[in-house]
């Protein structure tokens, strides 16, 4: 585990095989727990802090079995973008700009309060709940469901497609909103409820 105390804006993690899980804190420092998993040689792996951006990522010595799982805490500020081939995205406490993309893996979001989030998973699902109402919020999924739960509050322009599978929307639909909301499955069920 490691502490990055320079001031970073911004999170990038650039991942391949395994989890990531990125926790909005009230701390001021970054904080990055990186678990190692392999069968020949160990993965490279490599932190770079370019201005105020922090990218995390890893290289395989070409092994065809090789990880890495990210733990970072980061100020709840912090804008955060998140890619990963195969395995499940944990989010929780984010307050800046997101964006997450899973190949193979669910994302999940916890008590979110980015007013911009851009969720996306080609084959796995999308389970976000923001204690704050967004205002641009987007979920894509190839196959797997969304469901989105955001405050009740406030009306939202809403946007649902799904080729194959079921579209529930209760929360209050409303034109006149700086509140947004696009959610596109081309196989899965999608829900947008209120909080």
């Amino acid at each position: 585990m490691f502490t990055v105390s320079a001031r970073v804006t911004a999170v990038v993690i650039d991942g391949g095989s395994g989890s990531i899980d990125v926790t909005g804190s009230s701390r001021s420092t970054v904080a990055v727990s990186q678990q190692l998993s392999y069968s020949g040689k160990p993965p490279t792996a490599a932190h770079v802090l370019h201005g105020t951006t922090l990218t995390l990522s890893y290289s395989c010595p070409g092994e065809p079995l090789c990880g890495v799982s990210y733990a970072v805490q980061v100020p709840a500020g912090v804008s955060v973008t998140v890619a990963t081939g195969t395995g499940p995205v944990t989010l929780t406490s984010l307050a800046g700009t997101v964006t997450a993309r899973a190949d193979a893996g669910l994302i999940t979001a916890v008590d979110m309060r980015s007013a911009v989030a851009s969720f996306k998973s080609n084959a796995g699902g999308v389970v976000a709940t923001f204690s704050v109402a967004p205002r641009a919020l987007t979920a894509t999924t190839d196959v797997g469901p969304i469901t989105l739960t955001v405050p009740g509050s406030v009306g939202y322009r809403l946007s649902t497609h799904t080729v194959v599978g079921t579209s529930t929307v209760t929360v209050r639909r409303s034109d006149d909103t700086a509140h947004s909301i696009s959610a596109s499955s081309d196989l899965g069920s999608i829900s947008v409820s209120p909080s």
